[in-house]
């Protein structure tokens, strides 16, 4: 076999001999891992052949020169070159042999190779594990129908309006991501489908319902009573609490700061410590084992995952069937403002980013203000 390198183009591949039996491959020389296979009857055929990481070789067919320029060619190679760095594995013989690609494939595919946050990645994995049902995941691209959507997001529906068109807007952006990538050339069966209104929530802890919630909270199981906590005493979004790392928490200077590619403003963020919560991450501390996380846990990130029926049983317990977890940052965010804290502290707490007050952020040098206000508003709802 020969194995020569050059960068393809039309032209120089369309001059490659026909071997005499068997066939010839060659490495493109600016894509790594793109080769072109020339077959002794004609027929040359790019792939991918790159290692997973921590595995083993796998090879990737793309297809024939006559369908795919080496431009598409290169594209994908990218893309599925990057997945294998990051532990992808496309088990090629086996995609082969079932043939045509299934939606659930397609959408974790596109959540593994898109470049986003973790926080995003770990969004769209629990939107495809819960929002997408497996009746559609086992559908071929081919029998993934606008109406068996517009079905599935019915449904959805009536577990929650807003997961249900997220769940449509990752199937379209994903079928999306297909077309430019060439491994789909029809339409987007996801688009057109009429989604629900959605409102801002105004939902928080009223003082009457407070002393329910801590009450039923007594008897929460651990991990999650902690969780819960924080979550509540820090005002951070759900996904920064299960993912609070201890390096980024200065216990001396009651600081925690979420570094910035974790921060959905994608800024790094200071959130002062209460002196509830800090004797909540001393005893954490004082308890933890070897690891990196506040709420380490046996899953694939290392860490705790959304405590779904503990919130269930908090809820029943409490007479709070409507609460939700977000609903925990919001009644931080409203106990700040009856508590005295004007705007621009409550902004800042909660790490929210607007054109508004990010001209008022400049004055606010420090998190002292901010950790009084936070701590008057826990004295005044515990």
């Amino acid at each position: 076999m020969i194995d020569k390198s050059f960068r393809f183009t039309k032209t120089a591949i369309a001059a490659l001999p026909l071997p005499a039996t068997g066939r010839d491959e060659y490495r493109d020389a600016s894509q790594p891992g793109l080769y072109l296979r020339v077959s002794s009857s004609g027929v040359k055929t790019y792939s991918v052949f790159a290692r997973v990481k921590n595995g083993d070789m796998e090879r990737v067919s793309l297809g024939t020169t006559d369908k795919i320029t080496p431009e598409n060619a290169r594209t994908q190679a990218k893309a599925i070159v990057s997945g294998m760095a990051n532990g992808h594995s496309y088990k090629a013989e086996g995609r082969a042999k079932r043939g045509e690609m299934l939606l659930g494939e397609l959408v974790k595919d596109y959540i593994d190779l898109t470049p986003m946050k973790a926080r995003s990645k770990a969004a769209y994995t629990d939107l495809l594990r819960l929002y997408i049902p497996d009746d559609l995941t086992r559908c071929r691209l081919s029998e993934v129908s606008t109406l068996k959507l517009t079905k599935a997001h019915r449904t959805n529906t009536q577990r929650s309006h807003t997961s249900a068109n997220r769940a449509v807007d990752l199937i379209k952006a994903a079928f999306n991501w297909a077309k430019t990538a060439q491994l789909w050339d029809g339409s987007n069966p996801a688009v057109g489908i009429k989604k629900n209104p959605e409102r801002s929530r105004t939902r928080y802890l009223q003082p009457a319902e407070l002393a329910r919630f801590f009450g039923a909270l007594e008897d929460c199981e651990q991990p999650a009573k902690d969780f819960f906590l924080l979550a509540l005493l820090t005002g951070a979004r759900r996904a920064n609490v299960l993912a609070m790392a201890w390096r980024d928490i200065d216990m001396q200077e009651a600081v925690w700061r979420i570094p910035a590619f974790d921060a959905k403003a994608g800024e790094e963020m200071s959130i002062p410590l209460t002196t509830e919560a800090l004797a909540i991450l001393q005893t954490r501390k004082d308890a933890k084992k070897k690891g990196e996380w506040v709420f380490p846990a046996d899953s694939d990130t290392g860490h705790y995952q959304e405590p779904k029926r503990a919130w269930a049983t908090l809820r029943r317990r409490a007479e709070l069937e409507d609460l939700r977890i977000h609903d925990l940052r919001r009644t931080m965010g409203s106990w700040l403002v009856r508590t005295g804290a004007n705007t621009a502290i409550n902004a800042k707490a909660l790490g929210h980013k607007s054109m508004q007050a990010a001209a008022v952020y400049q004055r606010i040098a420090d998190t002292d203000p901010v950790r009084e206000a936070m701590q008057r508003a826990t004295a005044g709802f515990m």
